[in-house]
């Protein structure tokens, strides 16, 4: 796909905060209403994560703001992971960033964007404390790459020295994966979308050292259109899908037409396969997000509920009709009041008080119920 389109769901993530927290409108019946209502701490999960149960959760994406103080961490946690669980989640991600200075640059880095593990800990506490199964995800931040060259993405990397790439990726690693150890994560997901570097033989005692580290599930999400590549290069526990393909479906296609396509383009890019699950789903409410899902909001676009709806509807058929291990919905930023979305006027990959949000909350709900 085209990666420099892809970047941009990083970059205007930043602007639904702002968004989001200039307007105090709730949608009626919405999830964040229901959870205003539970009173202090919050709900728990109903019916929590088991193995054989599919994993049902949200993407949080956390970039960090350094001068938060760690009860406003956690206080943003409870907040988030609240809304969460009102969406009949019984899992949650956190993705966050890190950063490499150019496409064939030998070193990774933290940055003051960069959750550090310590604060991370206060994260994964409060959503265990709910009851969610929970996985950490490091995401490298694509934003600098793509202002020198717009084709440029996290999946077209070029170090010049592997060795040393990979030395650096596992010293930035190790620290959150004795915190995940430490903290009881479920599932450490040790890259994503390095579309460029999946056949680097490097992977295998990458991953055996994370095993020395750290004793729960290790992951690897694949781009959409290179699944079968990670399955073969990346030796993890569970090889899962960002989930973004670009099907010849017309964007007033009903859900029944959209789950056909949908399922077509599974059967063609993974057939059965245990511990198979999406990682990320998502779409934008403008009608043209079919023709690149992966993009986020289109300056001057009409906004489009239905679309965004339908699309996630057929995604989260398919993922239940399939037996997936499960679904991620993509995004809830860290920073935002779910209580103060505004489906209007919020950017059009957001899907809070949205009838999306519906939507995913009820194929929860329903998939969840079976046993």
């Amino acid at each position: 796909m085209n990666g420099g389109v892809k970047g941009w769901r990083w970059v205007a993530g930043a602007v639904v905060v702002l968004t989001a927290a200039t307007v105090s409108w709730t949608a009626p019946g919405t999830p964040a209403a229901a959870d205003a209502a539970a009173g202090p701490g919050g709900p728990r999960v109903s019916a929590p994560w088991q193995p054989g149960r599919p994993q049902l959760g949200v993407q949080l994406y956390w970039v960090d703001s350094p001068a938060d103080p760690d009860d406003v961490v956690r206080q943003k946690a409870r907040r988030v992971l609240d809304h969460v669980v009102g969406m009949e989640a019984n899992a949650v991600s956190v993705s966050f960033p890190f950063f490499t200075d150019a496409i064939d640059a030998d070193e990774v880095h933290a940055d003051e964007r960069t959750p550090g593990p310590r604060r991370l800990a206060i994260v994964v506490e409060e959503a265990r404390a709910l009851g969610l199964r929970t996985t950490v995800r490091p995401l490298l931040d694509e934003a600098n790459l793509i202002e020198r060259d717009n084709l440029d993405w996290r999946g077209r990397l070029q170090p010049a020295d592997r060795d040393a790439w990979y030395a650096s990726y596992q010293a930035f690693l190790d620290p959150y994966l004795s915190m995940a150890e430490k903290s009881g994560v479920d599932t450490v997901v040790v890259g994503a979308e390095l579309n460029s570097l999946q056949d680097d033989p490097r992977w295998g005692p990458l991953i055996d050292h994370v095993r020395s580290v750290y004793s729960g599930e290790v992951g690897y999400a694949a781009n959409w259109d290179a699944y079968a590549e990670a399955v073969d290069g990346v030796p993890a526990d569970a090889v899962g899908i960002d989930a973004y393909p670009q099907l010849d479906v017309d964007p007033a296609a009903s859900v029944p037409e959209m789950t056909a396509a949908w399922r077509a383009w599974l059967d063609d890019t993974a057939p059965p396969r245990p511990g198979l699950l999406f990682y990320e789903v998502g779409a934008a409410a403008e009608t043209r997000t079919l023709d690149n899902p992966a993009v986020p909001h289109t300056e001057g676009a009409a906004l489009d509920q239905g679309v965004q709806r339908r699309w996630l509807a057929a995604a989260c058929q398919v993922a239940r009709d399939r037996q997936l291990a499960g679904l991620y919905l993509w995004k809830i930023e860290f920073d935002v009041d779910p209580s103060r979305a505004d489906p209007v006027a919020d950017l059009h990959d957001s899907f809070l008080g949205r009838e999306a949000e519906r939507t995913m909350r009820d194929c929860f709900a329903s998939w969840g119920a079976v046993r």
